[in-house]
């Protein structure tokens, strides 16, 4: 008889675009005791079976959608194209579009499922969860019985895992646990996670949530596994992440890519907005000897050649070391890590180096161009290095995602101006191939030092925000922006980046596929898209529908309708004569001269809208791919 094992799940929904380092990670834990442990990435197998479950007459109700026989046609095209080497970015556009408005189209009452989310209701109510989880209609009760012998794992289990890193993860959980314990008499079911570490009293102080489980773990897996099962002390050592229970192909991507970490917790950890230390116990890193060895195997064992490091941050001096030692070893890998934007980064030698050991992508959390307010947060960072570390970024040829932050305690209208007009004076350098950036407004988390220390911040905190699932306040700034100026500002910088911005145009929204997508442009893979629309250009454009546009006429109006990623547009009749020359591959001065509305620089201004809406595909010069090869199929009238 085999001896009891451990059997580790992560559940849906998180992206599919690579596996989630947890499974990996505790497998190889446990085996430093001894202790026998398998992995199921249901995750994965949740999005395989979405897909299917489409193709047929779904078991669950669904909201009306108009294009879903378009999308369901498409959608193998699509996830196909997401694992293969895209020929184009606008294809690579289409297939993303075409399989989130696919999930959209067949969520389930109730439920919105996407690439990046999966929500419940309100996923922060425990009321309207519990409702849903007690319909028939309970999506993840089906799935469970459609994968139970691989949710389930051999007869010797014992004890399952299950890892949350978001809580759109908890339906599934809680449905699994309660079907678990229905199969399996006397199995034990514990959830931990970085979502547990930071909802756990929420999670603890609901009757039915915690009836679900054996026991609700936060914090990481080394201090607090060996506890839950008896052993004899916590492993604080080096553990080489396992991932021989995952089959790397299913995953949407074009190559195989894995995740990494060095160190566990931040080597700063003085930021006032960070909630991330709740789910790390202090700070402890791998030597880099170590982490070479691990890459290596990881590299030669499952033939991988792309690795994304998801510590909270690497040093100078851990990357500079990570380099020499790719080099030394000959290893030929592209990553991408988050980082600080230290004086260090000005150094273009330094980023040369990074480059060639196969750095494609660094994470800056630039945060704002205030440096009163970068003081408030502790950053410890200075905005006079940031245009330099930009610059030599830029000369190095890497990538970059930024990340910026409206509405901190105390931030001024100037403070935010600040920001915005760093980011347009800095567009030459910001503005890059493949990079990305992410606007977010300050949340006022439990937990974080601005809460703890709310009285010092000049804020006020009242109810969570969206339910008591929530770790997530409404407060009021005595000194600061009020929460209509930080949506107002939040919404003005994102605008800003989708008109102003060609990173809108080039770079996909997850930071696995920029990484992949970044290297494969500099093979020379494919070609950057047309990005500058103006005036003086329409003689050199020529433009089309994109594949899955729908023109039709009624009442003496056209509506575009485009199936692939849902957008309508409702256009006058005075444009009529654009549209039938937009039915077939036509220079963009035909279609100038086929309207008497605008001059050519309003022109201009309406085809780059329709351009990066994704209503049209541009091309440099005449093309005589204009069908392409997506779906093989032209707008209809």
């Amino acid at each position: 008889m085999n001896s009891p094992s451990i059997h580790i799940i992560f559940p849906p929904q998180f992206e599919p675009f690579e596996p989630y380092l947890s499974g990996a990670y505790l497998k190889s834990l446990l085996r430093t005791y001894g202790v026998p442990a398998s992995v199921c990435d249901a995750n994965i197998e949740f999005y395989d079976w979405l897909i299917e479950c489409g193709k047929k007459e779904l078991p669950w109700r669904t909201l009306p959608d108009e294009h879903v026989d378009y999308l369901r046609d498409n959608i193998d095209c699509a996830i196909s194209y997401c694992r293969t080497t895209p020929a184009s970015l606008v294809e690579y556009r289409w297939a993303i579009n075409v399989i989130d408005q696919y999930l959209s189209a067949i969520s389930p009452r109730g439920v919105r499922i996407g690439l990046t989310y999966l929500k419940v209701g309100n996923r922060y109510s425990s009321e309207e969860l519990f409702a849903y989880l007690r319909d028939d209609d309970n999506i993840f009760n089906l799935f469970f019985r459609s994968a139970e012998a691989r949710i389930l794992g051999e007869s010797s289990v014992a004890t399952y895992f299950l890892s949350l890193v978001v809580l759109d993860q908890l339906p599934a959980a809680v449905t699994f646990a309660q079907e678990i314990k229905r199969r399996r008499n006397g199995a034990r079911v514990a959830i931990g996670g970085p979502a547990v570490s930071r909802h756990h009293r929420q999670l603890e102080a609901i009757p039915w949530i915690r009836d679900a489980f054996d026991a609700i773990v936060p914090g990481e897996a080394y201090r607090v596994v060996p506890g839950l099962l008896g052993l004899p002390n916590s492993y604080s050592g080096h553990v080489s992440p396992d991932f021989s229970d995952y089959d790397l192909d299913r995953y949407w991507s074009c190559r195989r890519v894995l995740p990494y970490l060095v160190a566990h917790g931040c080597k700063w950890g003085k930021c006032t907005f960070c909630s991330h230390h709740l789910t790390y116990d202090g700070y402890r890193s791998s030597t880099m000897s170590e982490v070479i060895t691990d890459i290596e195997r990881l590299a030669n064992v499952h033939r991988v050649s792309y690795i994304t490091f998801c510590d909270e941050y690497l040093t100078p001096a851990q990357l500079d070391e990570l380099a020499a030692g790719l080099a030394n070893a000959a290893i030929d890998v592209k990553w991408s890590t988050f980082a600080r934007p230290e004086p260090a980064f000005c150094d273009h030698d330094f980023l040369t180096r990074l480059y060639d050991a196969g750095c494609r992508m660094l994470m800056f959390g630039l945060e704002s161009a205030s440096q009163r307010i970068l003081k408030a947060m502790r950053k410890g960072t200075r905005v006079e290095h940031f245009r330099s570390i930009l610059e030599a970024c830029k000369e190095a040829n890497i990538a970059i995602r930024y990340d910026f932050m409206v509405g901190f305690p105390g931030e001024t209208e100037a403070d935010a101006q600040a920001t915005y007009e760093f980011i347009r004076e800095n567009r030459d350098v910001i503005d890059t191939p493949f990079s990305s950036y992410a606007v977010a407004a300050f949340e006022l988390r439990n937990g974080i030092p601005v809460q703890q220390d709310s009285d010092r911040f000049g804020i006020q905190a009242s109810e969570l925000l969206r339910g008591d699932l929530d770790d997530q306040y409404e407060f009021h700034d005595a000194s600061g922006l009020t929460e209509e100026a930080r949506a107002a500002w939040r919404a003005k910088l994102i605008q800003f980046a989708k008109t102003e911005l060609d990173m809108e145009l080039i770079c996909p929204q997850n930071k696995t596929h920029q990484l992949l997508l970044k290297d494969l442009f500099d093979q020379g893979m494919f070609d950057l898209p047309v990005c500058r629309i103006d005036e003086n250009s329409l003689c050199d454009l020529t433009a089309q529908w994109t594949t899955g546009v729908c023109v039709t006429w009624r009442q003496e109006k056209i509506f575009v309708n485009n199936r692939a990623n849902g957008g309508k547009l409702e256009i006058g009749p005075r444009l009529t004569g654009v549209i039938e020359v937009l039915g077939e591959e036509a220079s963009l001065t035909a279609a100038f001269k086929a309207q008497d509305i605008w001059n050519a620089k309003k022109f201009a201004h309406f085809v780059s809208f329709m351009y990066r809406n994704d209503h049209l595909r541009i091309s440099a010069g005449w093309s005589s791919t204009a069908s392409a090869r997506i779906g093989g199929e032209q707008a209809h009238a």
